[in-house]
This record gives structure tokens, C-alpha cells and sequence, in this order.
């Protein structure tokens, strides 16, 4: 986000992105995770997909959302989660990435901040637990899992 002179920000979406960027596998790994919660953010689902292989699954049981698999299935979750939301904000951070190969694995905490379509907020921790793929066209990711975190106890 940038601010003008005026102080108004610009939204994530107005933020295009650069072309191809070269560096280590851990830190264009790190890159990845970052574009995927701008392109979430930006409301730009066709980045947003493109961030996965063509067989790539998001995994939301560990938060009660079933898994989907495929750019199809991808397109239409993230389609209807952006459409249910007035915006969105996410931090992502704490990274551990290990790369072996043309495959790797890595965590990240996120801590989400959105305003719902009824007006009310949204303030979430999570983690991203994440199996990367190197394909032709770069690191993807094959399977992004998402857990939350400090969940409220259950009622006794």
C-alpha cells in the first residue's frame, strides 16, 4: 500500500505485479506466500489461482471449510470468499520454509483483519502449513492447508 500526499492509500489491488524475480528458493518461496495474501487482499482471483499447481488443493478442515482441488474448484471457493467480505487484510509471518529439491514444505502464522458484508469485523490467527511444487513457471503452491489458532475454549 502506498499513501499519497493527500494521505489517502492506495488499496492492494491498485498494486500491480513486477515481472519475474530471481533470488533463493526460500526467499521466492517467501515471495510467494506474500503475493497470495495481496492477490487475496487485491480481490485479483486470477492471480490468485494462478499461485497454484493446475492440481493444487486449499485444505480449510482444520478450520471447518472443506478442501478443494483443482483451478476450477480454486477459482470458485476463492470467488465466493472474496464476494462474501467488504475487504480483507492479512499478515503473514514467522516463516519456515525447507526446500529439498523441486519440491518443499513450510509454515507460516497469518493474522487476518476483514469487515464481513454486514458491517460486523473479522479478526482471525492462523496457521498455513504449505507443500510448494517448482514447476515450469516457478514455485506453486500444491497444497496450502489453513488451521486456526487460540480458538476459544468449549463451553463446559
Amino acid at each position: 500500500m502506498t499513501a499519497s500526499a493527500s494521505g489517502a492509500v492506495s488499496s492492494p489491488s491498485a498494486v500491480s505485479s513486477p515481472g519475474p524475480v530471481s533470488g533463493s528458493d526460500v526467499e521466492l518461496i517467501r515471495r510467494l506466500t506474500h503475493e497470495y495474501v495481496s492477490a487475496l487482499d487485491g480481490g485479483r482471483l486470477d492471480d490468485l489461482v494462478s499461485l497454484f499447481t493446475e492440481d493444487g488443493v486449499w485444505d480449510g478442515t482444520g478450520w471447518g471449510i472443506p478442501a478443494v482441488q483443482g483451478s476450477a474448484a480454486l477459482r470458485g471457493f476463492f470467488e465466493s470468499t472474496m464476494s462474501s467480505n467488504r475487504g480483507t487484510c492479512h499478515l503473514v509471518l514467522n516463516h519456515i520454509i525447507d526446500v529439498e529439491g523441486n519440491s518443499a514444505t513450510g509454515t507460516a502464522y497469518f493474522h487476518a483483519f476483514g469487515r464481513r458484508l454486514d458491517g460486523s469485523l473479522q479478526d482471525s490467527l492462523g496457521l498455513y502449513s504449505d507443500v510448494f511444487a517448482r514447476t515450469s513457471r516457478g514455485w506453486k503452491f500444491a497444497r496450502r492447508s489453513v488451521s486456526g489458532l487460540l480458538a476459544s475454549p468449549a463451553a463446559d
